[in-house]
């Protein structure tokens, strides 16, 4: 008789204009069904030297590696463009890259964090190089609508750094071939993500869909977002 398929751990990566408490609420999810879930920190991004790459490598291997089982990991927003990177800098079986609510690197090269129309935007917003925290950029009405929860959008903020904006300027390296892990997209909203999951389809990627979740689902809808990364995770098994 086979032996039985080990179940992966989910390894959740912030972006790095939130902190870890945005995927918090998932891991809790995660771990309620049985599942091992970790979410690394990578608040040192603003402090570290550039390129911060070395950081966040170090950051992941010290939540990741110490897990026994395959590992899928999952990028929000802009923690999406680093699976690649951060992948590679693993020992530990990658089973999967999950992209939630984020670009999506191209297969070669290098990439910015940043898309160039969302760039020149960054530039209107920085005060010398500098960026304020994430959720100034659209205004407090719009971080209520994302977050309804007083509690939870307080602590979310209170997270958030204040990035230079080099940091959206700078190249991320692509490891060679790092596309042929099997890899999957959950989309939560629309704009300007829709494309993105287009872009998935179009690589033949299974695609989950949180209708009407909004950008900061993993916070606010762990429920739903548990049950689109385990079907994903099923889906991508399958694939290997």
């Amino acid at each position: 008789m086979p032996a039985p398929e080990r179940e992966s751990a989910f390894v959740l990566i912030h972006s790095p204009l939130l902190g870890p408490t945005s995927w918090a609420p998932v891991a809790r999810e995660l771990e309620r069904r049985g599942r091992t879930a970790a979410v690394p920190a990578l608040l040192g991004v603003a402090a570290a030297e550039a390129p911060p790459w070395g950081a966040m490598q170090d950051a992941v291997r010290a939540a990741a590696e110490p897990i026994a089982t395959p590992l899928v990991l999952v990028g929000h927003s802009g923690g999406g463009v680093l699976l690649p990177m951060l992948a590679d800098a693993l020992s530990a079986d990658v089973a999967g890259l999950v992209f939630v609510d984020a670009f999506l690197p191209p297969p070669i090269g290098s990439t910015r964090l940043a898309p160039a129309q969302l760039i020149e935007e960054l530039r209107a917003l920085a005060a010398d190089g500098v960026l304020p925290p994430w959720s100034s950029w659209l205004g407090e009405q719009w971080m209520r609508e994302l977050v309804p929860d007083d509690r939870l959008r307080t602590v979310l903020e209170e997270e958030m750094p204040a990035l230079p904006l080099s940091y959206f300027e700078a190249d991320v390296p692509l490891p060679s071939g790092w596309h042929a892990r099997p890899c999957g997209y959950v989309l939560l909203s629309d704009q300007p993500h829709a494309q993105s999951a287009a872009d998935a389809r179009g690589r033949g990627w299974p695609v989950a869909e949180v209708p009407g979740a909004g950008h900061l689902a993993i916070a606010t809808d762990p429920v739903a977002l548990a049950d689109a990364l385990l079907g994903l995770e099923r889906t991508l098994a399958r694939s290997i």
